[in-house]
């Protein structure tokens, strides 16, 4: 007698189970294999089932509240993150289930936030990453069977907005008459390190270290430690200010501040229809100039402390130098067997002329 579930087809045995809806069958050899198998795939859907009503049970609210506290609670930019979720959360609903979340779904939210929210493509690219972040947490704690696919918009090559040595000239100029010492060091500093804005308000007088020139930085963007050498002009403000302060480097300078007087001379420069042209253009140009002046592109990487080179490289196509030098191995090049140009007009029209002469007559 056999067990149910298990039946006899021919020679062989067919098992046949199922469980809470879910159904599987195999075919097995001989009696005894096909008990065997009977309780493996018993084992396997109801784990399944399991599986299923836990998914069933994880809201995007669930989803919201696991990811920030695994994965953002006690990052520097997770408070960017956690926005970006909570949008996707509010559009979606607190209470949706994650399976509900299917690929149209998500290109209703991605028109949503075009249309309606007015945002750019890189700014809907990092709202798709929080969501994915979401149910990738959710899918690795079998909150979610599978996930969705999530397409991210193509990002549009902008102009890199770099200033000029005379612009740079005009700025310091500029704060310097306007009596703002701290904005015109700031400058300064933003110019010859690269480092972001808020790198430099957020630098320590311990993070400097004098004899081997560099400036440490601890906490950025890219939650990557990198140190930074000092130029002359930036070694001497820095040092200065060390003397001043045992706290931070620019400790009488705020973002306001630095803002505020940047705007107004953009103003006085007559660059307010230049939206570009922020305090953040600084880093632009410390990266440009290296490029410029050879530096190599894996330099410069490490210098801007980009986590990635693909970052870096939006950089390298103005290193014109080595385009330069390779159109200019081309200047005077014969091919061999070849005449110069003039010589080869010369030819034309000596050839031309010996046919005229060979030719006969005609009447």
């Amino acid at each position: 007698m056999t067990k149910q579930g298990i039946r006899q087809r021919g020679s062989s045995f067919l098992v046949d189970i199922t469980v809470n809806g879910m159904r599987r069958t195999r075919t097995c050899t001989t009696y005894d294999e096909a008990v065997v198998e009977r309780l493996k795939m018993e084992a396997e859907l109801r784990e399944g089932v399991a599986a299923q009503q836990a998914a069933t049970s994880w809201t995007m609210s669930k989803a919201l509240s696991v990811t920030t506290e695994v994965r953002w609670s006690d990052t520097r930019n997770g408070t960017k993150a956690i926005a970006c979720a909570t949008e996707a959360a509010k559009f979606f609903g607190a209470d949706t289930p994650l399976e509900s979340i299917t690929v149209e779904r998500i290109d209703d939210y991605v028109r949503h936030l075009r249309t309606r929210e007015r945002n750019a493509p890189a700014t809907i690219n990092r709202k798709l990453a929080a969501l994915s972040a979401l149910l990738t947490d959710a899918m690795e704690r079998d909150g979610l069977a599978k996930k969705p696919r999530i397409i991210r918009q193509p990002e549009p090559n902008h102009r890199i907005r770099y200033i000029s040595a005379e612009e740079e000239m005009m700025l310091l100029s500029l704060f310097q008459q306007w009596q703002q010492p701290a904005v015109r060091e700031a400058v300064i500093t933003l110019l010859d390190s690269g480092m972001r804005v808020g790198e430099l308000l957020s630098a320590q007088t311990r993070d400097v270290d004098v004899k081997a020139n560099i400036i440490s930085i601890w906490q950025n963007k890219g939650d990557l430690p990198r140190s930074v050498p000092m130029t002359d002009r930036v070694r001497q403000i820095v040092t200065t200010r060390c003397e001043r302060s045992r706290g931070l480097v620019f400790f009488d300078l705020s973002r306001e501040t630095l803002r505020y007087y940047w705007d107004r001379a953009r103003s006085a420069m007559g660059l307010d229809e230049d939206d570009q042209f922020v305090p953040h253009c600084l880093r632009h140009t410390c990266a440009t100039r290296l490029v410029q002046n050879g530096v190599s592109i894996f330099v410069v990487q490490k210098i801007l402390g980009h986590r990635s080179i693909t970052v870096t490289e939006r950089y390298s196509h103005l290193s014109d130098n080595e385009l330069r030098n390779a159109i200019n191995t081309l200047q005077g090049t014969v091919v061999p067997g070849a005449q110069p140009v003039a010589d080869v007009a010369g030819l034309v029209a000596d050839t031309a002329s010996s046919k005229t002469q060979a030719s006969p007559a005609t009447h």
